[in-house]
């Protein structure tokens, strides 16, 4: 073991070299929140130095402390100087904040829920909170030097963007932009009653009375649009929205520097887009009569189709040019009845409808053509949160591969009891188990190289296990149907590792970072992490209760005992 060095030791001896790359930190704002201390291996550095030169090898020990004292929850708020933010060890409501160049901590009382900056051209990094942990309330104002404002928001969420000195606040039916040093607000929209962010060119589009106004990156006005707005959606390149004329379609004019708005259809509604490629809808509306639009052409076509626009997903077939659904070959994959007690229906491209199966959900649902073989899934029996996953031919016989599946997007798991499942994989007709009782979310973990895997699994309540496999779960599923398809072999990472104290190390190390030997009554554990390259583990520090990574070092917590304390490791 080696005595950890304090951090006014190393500034005086370093003259604040470290500080700089932490701070390189906010200006790329490469952050991963996820939540010390023997020698890491030593002899790594000059193999890494030579093997992978953009990419640190491992964590250097000992680890240096920024400050002393109890601390939970870190966060960063990023100006052009970085602070970290931590909450107090003893479950207070307090807010704690120090400049990462001189760790002095100061305290912001009564903070609940809170957002901080994250712009790198403010001179003064903000902090946006109310006194309660809610998502709507009075919103109050601090800076990072601890400095309150008088300044208070009724009725407000917490801010959606920010300038260099102001910040944006949804409020009591208001868009707002905010300086809360000088107490100022002004109204840049009213009668606010949705809100879509990081729309086309970083566009902010607000709907507001009947109509539909768009704000640029500097949340400027561009102009209002459409009248009587009642269905939208952002695309790749633009965004399509109805309202009282019909159809419209909104996109980026030269430079990006204002908006362009044209009508596409009279008389639509019930806009679905299911893909970046097909928007349906009904036009006229009266007759129900399906339309698709090619979003990135703008070619319209008419389907002679029973199929509700929302629940409706055109799929080109194997060859098919994939640009007129009215003649070229095009499997439709759709809902019927989703209002009532849904149909799952596949029409093939000879225009034979195959029902699938009843009570059913557009998740999930996929068509595979390959030179041998076509198959599709979908869920059906939709009971709550979970299905049956259903395998279809061709000629739409089915075959139930797995029951209780969770309908959310995202990974196939099955057997959900409530807390956890079992994360599978399929290809063809076939299912294979990948890991057993992983929680619902946070449990994957794949390589930037997309080399390998790990997961989050066997949770017990407390903690669980890490287990890795070679690959990803995307390149398993892939698995051609001729091939052999059979459970990837799990090598243990570590046991009793903290549930949703796992983060893949990222552009700092080639390897996976975990809180191992936890503690559920402290909610600490041993810091530690893997170089999956180099197939070695390491330990940073005991007792840590969180951490952040960034491009170039870790910050970390011990709450309790005598190194109690903020913590920084750097890659080497």
């Amino acid at each position: 073991m080696r005595e950890k060095v304090p951090w006014s030791k190393y500034q005086s001896d370093h003259e604040g070299e470290e500080r700089v790359t932490v701070r390189s930190a906010a200006k790329a704002l490469l952050l991963v929140p996820a939540l010390s201390g023997c020698d890491i291996v030593q002899g790594f550095q000059d193999a890494g130095n030579a093997l992978f030169p953009e990419q640190s090898t491992h964590l250097s020990t000992p680890a240096l402390r920024l400050v002393s004292g109890g601390y939970r929850r870190l966060d960063l708020a990023a100006g052009r100087e970085l602070s970290v933010l931590a909450r107090p060890s003893d479950g207070g409501t307090s807010l704690f904040v120090m400049r990462f160049a001189n760790p002095k901590p100061c305290e912001i009382p009564d903070v609940g829920r809170y957002v901080a900056s994250r712009n790198p051209k403010r001179a003064e990094a903000g902090i946006a909170y109310f006194h309660e942990d809610v998502a709507q309330g009075t919103l109050h104002f601090a800076d990072t030097a601890c400095q309150t404002f008088d300044l208070a928001i009724d009725d407000a969420r917490l801010p959606l963007g920010e300038t260099e000195r102001t910040v944006i606040v949804w409020a009591a039916g208001d868009l707002l932009e905010v300086d809360p040093p000088s107490g100022k607000k002004t109204t840049l929209s009213s009668g606010v009653t949705g809100i879509v962010t990081r729309a086309f060119g970083g566009r902010t589009l607000v709907v507001t009375g009947d109509q539909l106004e768009v704000f640029d990156s500097e949340w400027k006005s561009q102009g209002k649009f459409g009248k009587g707005i009642n269905g939208l959606i952002k695309t790749n390149t633009g965004a399509l929205y109805l309202d009282s004329s019909g159809l419209r379609r909104m996109s980026a004019g030269p430079d990006n520097a204002t908006t362009k708005d044209g009508l596409i259809m009279a008389d639509a509604c019930r806009l679905g887009m299911r893909d970046d490629t097909w928007a349906t809808f009904h036009s006229p509306c009266a007759e129900g009569h399906l339309r698709a639009l090619n979003e990135p052409s703008g070619k319209l076509y008419d389907l002679e189709l029973d199929a509700e626009p929302q629940y409706l997903r055109l799929l080109p077939a194997r060859g098919s040019a994939g640009v007129d659904p009215t003649a070229d070959p095009f499997w439709f994959l759709f809902l019927r009845h989703a209002d009532m007690d849904a149909t799952f229906i596949m029409r093939d491209p000879r225009g034979v409808e195959h029902t699938i199966g009843e009570h059913a959900g557009l998740d999930h649902s996929d068509l595979v053509e390959t030179s041998t073989h076509t198959y599709g899934y979908a869920m059906v029996n939709v009971d709550g949160g979970t299905a049956d996953y259903v395998y279809f031919d061709a000629a739409g016989e089915t075959k139930t591969l797995a029951r209780k599946v969770l309908t959310r997007p995202g990974r196939l798991v099955m057997d959900w009891d409530g807390v956890t499942g079992t994360l599978v994989a399929v290809s063809g007709d076939r299912l294979v188990s990948v890991a057993t009782r992983v929680p619902e979310r946070g449990f994957e973990f794949p390589d930037n190289h997309q080399e390998w895997t790990v997961f989050f699994n066997d949770w017990q309540g407390d903690s669980g296990r890490l287990s890795r496999m070679v690959g990803t779960l995307d390149a398993l599923q892939a698995t051609p149907v001729e091939a052999p398809f059979a459970s990837p072999k799990l090598e243990e990472v570590a046991p009793s590792v903290g549930a949703f104290t796992t983060a893949s190390l990222g552009l700092l190390i080639p390897g996976t970072m975990f809180l191992a030997d936890y503690d559920a009554t402290n909610a600490t554990g041993r810091l530690s992490y893997e170089n999956a390259e180099l197939r070695f583990k390491a330990t940073v520090d005991h007792g840590v209760s969180d951490y952040i990574i960034t491009s170039d070092e870790v910050l970390y917590t011990i709450p309790f005992g005598r190194d109690r304390g903020i913590w920084l490791a750097t890659g080497k």
